[in-house]
């Protein structure tokens, strides 16, 4: 369970991360880690991983 826990903090951004804590929480609108972006020339391979927040979950398709 502990580990679970641990998985899910590093897949949240930096600014989602700092927003948790108390008197940061304007930090967490600050994050721009709303998609993947791939490595270029490569496959399957992230440069940088879009941020895991439920904040930032997009609405499955056909349910806007």
């Amino acid at each position: 369970m502990l580990v679970t826990a641990a998985a899910d903090v590093t897949d949240l951004s930096v600014e989602c991360t700092l927003g948790r804590k108390a008197g940061y929480e304007s930090v967490h609108g600050w994050c721009r880690q709303l998609k993947d972006v791939p490595l270029p020339h490569s496959t399957g391979v992230l440069l940088v991983r879009r941020c895991r927040c439920a904040c930032h979950r997009q609405p499955p398709p056909g349910n806007t």
